[in-house]
This record gives structure tokens, C-alpha cells and sequence, in this order.
């Protein structure tokens, strides 16, 4: 069996995303608007291409995990994951890739954060400044 080793946890998670992806295909089935079930079923493509890549992603993040941590090289990493070692560069290589997107934007979002606050810190002195203002004109 494909899962032998993977947590109660996941086994459970995977199982939950066959009952939706299931629920979907019979929603779309269902729909009597052929270009609701069309736009249904382009939804549901475009959402399975994002979790392929996501768990692509997740898998080479996990492979570089064992090779780190058990500090193997790639010959040893494609053994121990039954993987070629072409196939095991790969995985290192995206995940490396990912690592980079993910700290770039982690990186971004900070950035977006500090601006929205310094923003909302400016509209609230103005917002007083205002007000401050108004006080002093009724005086």
C-alpha cells in the first residue's frame, strides 16, 4: 500500500480531499447550467493543478529534509527515497526554489504589513491632527 508510512493524521486528510473532490465532480454533474458546470469543472482544474504543485513542492521540501538530516548525498538520498539520483537533484533543486519564493515572500508580506501600519499610523495623526484642529477652532 501506497501510504504504509504516512500519519493517521494525513491518511484522514487525504481521505476528506477524495469525499470533496468526489462531492465536486457530482455537483458539477448535477448542475443543469452546462455553462455553470463548465465553469465548475474549469474551478475544480485550476484548484487540483494548485494543490499538484503545492504537494509537488512539499514533497521535494520533505526529500530535502531526510537529505539535510541524515546528511546523505544525492546517490544516498535516491536510495533511501527509491528515487533516481537525477530524479533526487531535482527534488533538491525545487525544493531550494521553494525555499527562496517562500523567505521572498514571507519577505513581501512584511513589507505589505509595515506599509498598511504606517499607513494606518498616518491616518490616525491626521485623524488627530484633525481633530486637535477642530478643537482649537471651537475655542
Amino acid at each position: 500500500m501506497a501510504n504504509e508510512g504516512v500519519s493517521e493524521a494525513v491518511r484522514s486528510a487525504l481521505a476528506d480531499l477524495e469525499r470533496a473532490f468526489g462531492a465536486a465532480l457530482m455537483a458539477i454533474d448535477a448542475d443543469t447550467d452546462h455553462n455553470r458546470a463548465y465553469s465548475g469543472a474549469t474551478e475544480l482544474v485550476e484548484t487540483l493543478r494548485r494543490l499538484f504543485e503545492t504537494s509537488g513542492n512539499q514533497r521535494a521540501l520533505s526529500a530535502a529534509r531526510i537529505f539535510e538530516q541524515e546528511e546523505l548525498s544525492l546517490a544516498g538520498l535516491a536510495d533511501r527515497i527509491g528515487v533516481s539520483k537525477a530524479r533526487a537533484a531535482q527534488l533538491i533543486k525545487t525544493a531550494k526554489d521553494t525555499k527562496a519564493r517562500n523567505e521572498r515572500d514571507e519577505r513581501i508580506a512584511l513589507g505589505l504589513t509595515k506599509v498598511a501600519m504606517s499607513a494606518a499610523q498616518a491616518t490616525r495623526l491626521a485623524t488627530k491632527k484633525d481633530e486637535d484642529s477642530n478643537t482649537q477652532d471651537e475655542m
